[in-house]
């Protein structure tokens, strides 16, 4: 078997601690320099690579743009194979100007909190010394961020957090929303978002792309159609590809899809010369052996990484069994606007069922644990907030915020609500994007603590935006950007 080239993704921090200028960081942006000076319908450009993902330009004839792949389970894989040829791209580049010839994508791992949860240093600064030792614009800043993004206000440790997405042991299907997304055929945007898309990806384009403006005037990182064109994109996505990695390694049942039309559908992208290359899932589960990278803090696998069946027949891998559709239980009468105060609403049971709510009752059928669903349906804007908002059940008024965690439920997000809202040709208007939450355990705790409602329930929403450093000025105004007008067309509970 011929040998790969092994190539090691970093930590950006880590690389950064004695100077921001390090050779990986340099080395990235002297190439992000070199590829925006080439013509947009060149594959290897910065604006065609950007553009795959999203633009509102309009594509050279036969151009692979606005492919991106979210709300379903092509999520995981599509972003993997995109990063993968970008970063081939990019070496090419790096070592043809004298950069590393081991140069890997480095990646943000922001969950750490503290000062990693800020932006890396080199993409805060406005000028650098480039490489003819003159200065000038900074490949790597954008002011089309969110503000505080540039001056290293630091994203909230629960709202980047993974611990959710890694309790999910299935990939797809129930419990719902599943680790990866559920089954879809390909599209830009689906209808089932996955935990690790939901947190911490959508979350993190949310706070540091900030308040949309035009057609990617402002807040890149929060629109899919700009998103790319942040050079920090690419960290954001190789950290999620890590945390794919790590997740499969985990054990526990945790396993990628076998199902036939998730490892063969095929996507196209463009290598190091421009050439166009089709891959499938299955040519991208072993990043180490198939592509030839791996993760500094990789975690050893407890279980092998190979995708196992959802069901099985004859020993070979088969189509999950559809799932049947969870039953609503309650719905508010109302939507709800979202401002920069806290906003309620009331969710009326059906008759009956808050009282039992068959939290934790085995079901007749299957012997397995029932689950409840908080579903915070038609979530739109007119433009982007650049804030998340934080969702509470049965939280009191005035709450210690040191209790709130005992209310919590996860985020909504904005991020990509517009191709919900919005049909063109790629895909149809469906009234909004739609979040989903497993609130088992917390319904459950609920009414343990006698903070249960049989008649009705509560959910409350506050919005979250970046958080200044110790010592820094508090923000003027934790509130969304004025002229947003997000809203919330309903909010159900559902058992599955």
């Amino acid at each position: 078997m011929e040998h790969m080239t092994q190539y090691v993704r970093r930590d950006i921090w880590s690389l950064e601690e004695p100077t921001p200028w390090d050779p990986v960081t340099l080395g990235y942006a002297r190439a992000v320099d070199v590829m925006r000076g080439r013509p947009a319908d060149d594959p290897t450009s910065w604006d065609y690579q950007a553009a795959m993902h999203g633009t509102y330009a309009r594509p050279p004839a036969g151009a692979d743009w606005n492919q991106c792949q979210h709300a379903s389970w092509f999520f995981t894989s599509w972003h993997r194979m995109y990063v993968y040829f970008f970063e081939r791209i990019v070496r090419s580049v790096v070592t043809d100007t004298g950069g590393p010839q081991d140069w890997a994508l480095p990646y943000w791992n922001y969950s750490t909190g503290g000062p990693q949860a800020a932006l890396p240093p080199a993409f805060r600064e406005a000028t650098w010394t480039g490489p003819d030792g003159r200065g000038g614009p900074n490949p790597l800043y954008t002011d089309r961020r969110a503000p505080g993004a540039n001056l290293g206000w630091r994203l909230p440790q629960r709202a980047v957090s993974f611990e959710d997405a890694y309790s999910y042991t299935n990939f797809s299907g129930a419990p719902l929303p599943g680790f990866g997304g559920g089954q879809a055929d390909p599209t830009q945007f689906g209808q089932f978002t996955g935990a690790l898309e939901n947190r911490p990806h959508n979350v993190v384009h949310d706070l540091v792309g900030g308040p949309t403006s035009g057609a990617c005037q402002g807040g890149l990182m929060s629109d899919p159609n700009c998103a790319a064109q942040d050079p920090v994109f690419w960290l954001h996505h190789a950290n999620i590809d890590r945390l794919w990695t790590n997740w499969a390694a985990l054990g526990g049942g945790r396993a990628n899809p076998a199902d036939r039309s998730w490892l063969d559908q095929e996507f196209t992208f463009y290598d190091e010369n421009g050439k166009p290359v089709q891959m499938s899932a299955s040519d991208i589960l072993h990043t180490a052996t198939q592509l030839g990278y791996r993760y500094d803090d990789q975690v050893a696998a407890v279980t092998s990484l190979r995708s196992q069946p959802l069901a099985a027949v004859g020993g070979a891998a088969a189509k999950a069994a559809p799932q049947p559709a969870p039953t609503m239980v309650a719905a508010s009468e109302s939507g709800v606007e979202l401002g920069a105060g806290t906003a309620q609403v009331r969710v009326p049971m059906a008759a009956g069922a808050g009282a039992g709510l068959a939290v934790g009752e085995p079901q007749v059928t299957d012997g397995e644990r029932r689950h409840v669903y908080l579903n915070v349906e038609g979530v739109q804007a007119e433009k982007h907030p650049g804030v998340v908002y934080e969702v509470y059940l049965n939280m009191p008024d005035g709450t210690d915020p040191v209790q709130a965690d005992n209310f919590f439920v996860g985020h909504v997000t904005f991020f990509g609500a517009g191709k919900h809202a919005d049909a063109d040709g790629a895909h149809p208007a469906t009234g909004g994007m739609t979040h989903t939450f497993d609130v088992t355990g917390l319904v459950a705790h609920l009414k343990a603590a006698g903070a249960w409602r049989a008649e009705a329930a509560q959910v409350s929403f506050q919005p979250l935006g970046l958080t200044p450093p110790p010592g820094a000025a508090a923000p003027a105004a934790a509130g969304p950007a004025p002229g947003h007008n997000a809203r919330i067309a309903r909010v159900s509970l559902s058992v599955h």
